[in-house]
């Protein structure tokens, strides 16, 4: 049964890497540009694919979003994303989430001065709210990621050198319950007066 659970696994990850993907893909083609918007397309894909069974999983999700003062409410936390996954199965149960920061930077390009000052800042607000705190770094060729610790402890400015994570494994690591704080909730989300979130729910299928 752990085999199974485990392949359930990869084929969610999979299903998130596909929303990345045409969330990724909407950016390359100029539908949308700035990184907040990519942010609602992305949220959106994720939040259509996990409405089905995927393997033995039956998922359900639900989008979290504020209505008010999201540059205020970003500052306060440095990130302007929440994912919450909670899975309940005979053979593992968890709710946990992780903060994430978004930047879109292409390939090779050098971040200014300014604003690598200002994601490090970012990445140290989070760090000081929970250790499973990531960037997400939007591409016009895909997505990459990589812990805020990672990015505070890079010294290039170049950011997707320093995104270690494909969105894959990204997923693939928060399903298997190997990263995750069970301290950040949907239920914490007013608290952190996050802009956007995400929560997605995982039992096993009748």
């Amino acid at each position: 049964m752990e085999d199974r659970l485990e392949e359930a696994f990869r084929q969610a990850a999979h299903a998130a890497d596909c929303a990345v993907s045409a969330a990724m893909e909407k950016y390359a083609s100029g539908h949308v540009t700035d990184e907040d918007d990519i942010t609602g397309v992305l949220i959106g894909r994720l939040d259509s694919a996990f409405d089905e069974n995927i393997g033995d999983v039956n998922w359900s999700s639900s989008v979290l979003r504020h209505r008010r003062g999201v540059a205020a409410q970003e500052k306060k936390a440095g990130a302007d994303m929440l994912i919450h996954v909670s899975i309940k199965t005979p053979q593992l149960t968890y709710s946990k989430g992780v903060l994430i920061q978004s930047k879109r930077v292409d390939d090779g390009v050098e971040m200014t001065v300014g604003g690598h000052k200002e994601l490090l800042s970012q990445c140290d607000k989070m760090l000081d709210i929970t250790p499973d705190s990531f960037v997400f770094n939007y591409t016009k060729s895909g997505m990459r990621c990589a812990s805020a610790n990672r990015i505070v402890g890079a010294s290039s400015r170049i950011l997707n050198d320093s995104c270690n994570l494909t969105s894959y494994r990204f997923f693939l690591e928060l399903f298997r319950c190997t990263t995750g704080d069970r301290r950040i909730t949907s239920a914490k989300f007013d608290d952190l007066q996050i802009p956007r979130g995400i929560a997605i729910k995982g039992t096993i299928g009748q």
